[in-house]
Order: structure tokens, then C-alpha cells, then sequence
């Protein structure tokens, strides 16, 4: 399949079904897995990250049942459809409004209203918006003869944007919501297909409550692939792009598909099923011909940053973190624990799946998305300008270099006189390892905590070209029991026929100075 390389081609940004496929760009058929989906069940569920393509989803889900066949010319469902009904799609998007508070949600609710009663020429005799709701329903239906089409785009942000407001804010916009998708279930008789997508599904506060006929497809094998690119995608539709990179990058097609593969892929969205790449990241790669972290250059949503910086959590230990699907798709962005709003985010994904008691192995999902987690981490607990007086360059420098007293003190300035990520209890020694392990992980090199020898566990282990350092931490205490622990445990024996040189360093935290108070290095 040959493509003209012009400018344009890839549809960053473009949400729009119609503008992909009028624009000649490069559209992805999802188009069978969309059928499959439309005929299976009339009321869905589906949660994925930010920027995953579920806007792309809802906009080719519309044009199908808007009866747009021109639209679907070559794909898959052209060949699968034969009567193209023209049904009236409500369209809904939470996702460009902005939700400060409950006034400002309200408006966006009444605007979108408005919306489909010029859409649809429709008008309205009563005033609760929740009303005004069912009653376009129902008389679209009767207007055009076909069942009406609910489609909502990240129901959840107006939640979510308001979680870390005054909780009355959130309870009333909760409420508000509530009553706005409640209508749902009772205009059944008048709907053919429901569609909600967003990030987390929030059940704690039983936004879905009337809906108890929604199916959750999230963690659905037959789905896993709905958004995003799949593996066996990249090398059908993008492989002539993986050439023109390859070239660009002066390397071989194998070598930059293994590169796009460690940056980009390892999605997984169920139990079983292909890998995904992360499409915007991709795309972004292709269009400017060279690896980047894309994905976090678009941000960190603030809901997330809010929950980071005020959980008293070892962010160290993510990777095989264990989750049933209940307690997963279950938990809810005010919980306690934050790593279920890490996965529905796309920090974590699902790397693989325990049949024992049936739970789902997490972890990152590749180089970007780890360094680019941990570089927000550490700007998040450190509450320092990366560009003031700790170099992270200079401290990855000494690192390389094999200077340890000199990283140890760039270290020792860093903790120097802030408060550790607002936490009211005295630190941890978990706390340190994390932070010296986002520091590490932030600047691009090889860390390890809690690494496992025959007689314990190392603190933390980084390595390099030419060096080997393992680095014992104690609270409280002194370097001389820390560096004791090294040589009693021989935690160095794992590399004995390993040509580097390897740091043997002890170093000790204080709590009362919240800093390091000395180190020992062998």
C-alpha cells in the first residue's frame, strides 16, 4: 500500500471522523470492531487514557449511524452493513468545557442542550435541563422515524475537575450529573445505541446508578484494540512510515521498529490480546521524524498531580502491583490508593494476568511514559525548578562519570530544607529511595529499588557503562550500619564476574534535618 508523504497526512489532533477520511489522511479501520460493538449491546461503557482516540471512536461511531456510507468507502464495515438507517445522534463532549465549579458545569450542560435543539429542531417545555434531556430524546425520535443515538465524550472531566474543590462543589456536581444520565435508562424505548467514554468510571459515587444495564467493555478482550495501534496494525498501515524514520535516524527498519516498540507500545487492555502503541505518540514520531516523550509534552492532568502530591504512597514499588477487575475498574479518584487512577490514566497498564485468584499484573508500558512519570513525580515531590539549583544533567553526568560523592552531594542539596510532599508523618526510608529513583528514571538512567540478591534486598541499585552502584539507606541511623549491610549481606557477590566497577555506598537520612547527614563509599 503506497502513500504520498505530504504534509498533513497524519491527523494529530483531529478528532473528526469526516475531516480523516475527507482529508486523506491515515485512518486506522476500526471499523469491524465498531460493528461488532453496535450490534452486541445497545448501552457501553468504555474507559481508556487521554489522547487514545476514544473522540476518534465517538465521531466514526456517529457517521455510521448517521448513515454517512460515503464515509466508509474501502473499510471494513462497508462490507458488513447493508441498510445504513439515518438515525438523530446526540453528540455530547464534557471534554472542552471547563469545570470550576458547579455554575460553570450547569452552563456547560444548558449550552449543550441548546446545541441539539438547533441541531435538531427541537424545542423544550419544561426547565430542569435533566428534563429538557428526555424530552429531546423522545421527540427526536418521533421526528425522524429512528431510534436517537446517545454518544458522550469524557463524562467524567466535570468530576474529576472538581474532586480537589470544597466537597459540597463536588457533591452538587455529582448530583447534577447524576441526574443528567439518569434519564438514560428511562428513555430506553426511544434509544437504539448508547456510547459513554471517559477515564475512570467513578462507581463509588454511583454516577451510573440508574444505568444498570451499561456494559462495561473496558477490560473486554474483543475491545482491547478499539483505540489505539495494535501490532500487527503498525506494520500494515505504517510501514513505509517506519522506513522513512529509519532513514531519517540512520537506522535499519528492524532497529527502528524495536525503538517505536520500547518507546510507544505496551498498552494492554485486557486479559489477552495484542499490545498497543500509544496513537498520539506515534503519529507525533512519524510527522516530525524523531523519538520524543509527545504524550507528556501535551501534559499531566491536574486531577492527577492534585492526588500524586497528597498520597502517602512507595511510588517506587508500582511495577506488579496485583488488582482484581473489581477493584480496578472499581476504585475511584478520592480513594486512598492511587494506583488504579494511575492505570485508567495511562500511566500503568496491564502487563499480564494472574489465573489464581484472577488479577491483573500492572506496570509501565514503556520508556516514555516511565521516565515521563517519574520526571513529573520528582518536579511534584521536590517542589523545586529542575532548571534552579539541582542539575539533573550534572547529577546524571557524575552518575556516568563515576563520581558518587559527587551526586551524593548535589543529593544532599536537593533534600536540604523542603517539606517531603506535604506528608504530616516523619519520612520513610521508602520516601528517599523513591525520590533518588525519580531523579534517576527522570534523567534516563538505569535504576533499581528493592533489587533482589541471595541474602536480601538492595536498596537501590543503578548501573551504568562502566560502573555498578549499590546504595544502602538508613533513617535515623549512621552510614557505618548501612555500609555494614552491603559487605555482611554480600550483596556485591551478584556481580563478581562483572568487568565495572562497582560503589559500595551506605548513607544515612535524617528526620530531623530531612537531608542526608553522611555516606560512606567503598
Amino acid at each position: 500500500m503506497f502513500r504520498d508523504f505530504t504534509l498533513g497526512r497524519y491527523p494529530i489532533g483531529i478528532q473528526s471522523f469526516e475531516s480523516i477520511r475527507q482529508g486523506n489522511r491515515i485512518y486506522v479501520d476500526k471499523t469491524e470492531l465498531i460493528y461488532r460493538l453496535t450490534h452486541s449491546a445497545s448501552y457501553n461503557f468504555l474507559s481508556r487514557p487521554r489522547r487514545f482516540g476514544k473522540s476518534l471512536l465517538l465521531s466514526t461511531i456517529k457517521a455510521y449511524y448517521q448513515g454517512r456510507k460515503e464515509l466508509f468507502k474501502g473499510l471494513a464495515i462497508s462490507h458488513l452493513e447493508s441498510e445504513w438507517n439515518v438515525h438523530p445522534v446526540f453528540h455530547l463532549s464534557m471534554g472542552h468545557g471547563l469545570f470550576d465549579s458547579f455554575e460553570s458545569t450547569l452552563r456547560h450542560l444548558s449550552d449543550e442542550i441548546i446545541k441539539l435543539k438547533t441541531e435538531f429542531g427541537l424545542q423544550t417545555s419544561t426547565e430542569s435541563l435533566a428534563s429538557q434531556f428526555a424530552e429531546l430524546i423522545r421527540e427526536s425520535h418521533l421526528k425522524f422515524g429512528h431510534k436517537t443515538v446517545i454518544l458522550i465524550d469524557e463524562y467524567d472531566k466535570p468530576l474529576l475537575e472538581t474532586t480537589h474543590l470544597h466537597s459540597e462543589v463536588h457533591d452538587n456536581v455529582r448530583q447534577l450529573m447524576r441526574s443528567f444520565y439518569s434519564v438514560i435508562k428511562d428513555c430506553g424505548d426511544h434509544l437504539e445505541f448508547v456510547m459513554i467514554t471517559g477515564v475512570t468510571k467513578f462507581s463509588h459515587i454511583n454516577i451510573f446508578s440508574g444505568l444498570n444495564n451499561l456494559r462495561d467493555i473496558t477490560l473486554m478482550p474483543d475491545y482491547n484494540a478499539i483505540c489505539g495501534i495494535a501490532e500487527s496494525e503498525m506494520h500494515s498501515y505504517f510501514k513505509e512510515d517506519i522506513e522513512v524514520l529509519a532513514k531519517k535516524n540512520s537506522l535499519s527498519y528492524d532497529e527502528t521498529a524495536v525503538k517505536l516498540k520500547l518507546f510507544y507500545d505496551g498498552y494492554k487492555f485486557a486479559d489477552r490480546g495484542e499490545n498497543i502503541y500509544n496513537p498520539f505518540s506515534i503519529l507525533c514520531a512519524f510527522d516530525a521524524g524523531s523519538f520524543d516523550t509527545y504524550w507528556f509534552q501535551t501534559g499531566t492532568p491536574q486531577h492527577l498531580i492534585n492526588t500524586l502530591s497528597k498520597r502517602h504512597y512507595d511510588f517506587s514499588q508500582l511495577e506488579g502491583k496485583k488488582y482484581t477487575a473489581a477493584a480496578l475498574m472499581g476504585s475511584d479518584v478520592s480513594d486512598s490508593d492511587p494506583v488504579a487512577l494511575l492505570y485508567h490514566s495511562g500511566y500503568l497498564t496491564i502487563k499480564g494476568f494472574q489465573q489464581e485468584g484472577r488479577r491483573y499484573i500492572l506496570g509501565f508500558p514503556n520508556e516514555e511514559v516511565s521516565s515521563g512519570f517519574y520526571s513529573d513525580l520528582l518536579k511534584i515531590i521536590s517542589r523545586k525548578n529542575l532548571n534552579g539549583p539541582f542539575d539533573p544533567a550534572l547529577f546524571a553526568e557524575n552518575v556516568i562519570d563515576g563520581k558518587p560523592e559527587e551526586f551524593l552531594v548535589q543529593i544532599k542539596s536537593l533534600l536540604s530544607g523542603y517539606s517531603y510532599m506535604e506528608i504530616q508523618d516523619e519520612p520513610r526510608e521508602f520516601h528517599f529511595q523513591t525520590l533518588i529513583k525519580a531523579i534517576c528514571l527522570a534523567v534516563g538512567l538505569d535504576v533499581k529499588a528493592e533489587a533482589h540478591t541471595s541474602q536480601g534486598r538492595v536498596d537501590l541499585t543503578m548501573q551504568t557503562k562502566n560502573f555498578i552502584y549499590l546504595i544502602e539507606f538508613k533513617v535515623d541511623s549512621t552510614p557505618e550500619v548501612a555500609i555494614q549491610q552491603i559487605i555482611l549481606k554480600n550483596y556485591a557477590d551478584k556481580y563478581l564476574s562483572d568487568s565495572r566497577r562497582i560503589f559500595k555506598i551506605g548513607a544515612n537520612f535524617s528526620t530531623k534535618t530531612r537531608s542526608l547527614t553522611g555516606w560512606i563509599i567503598e
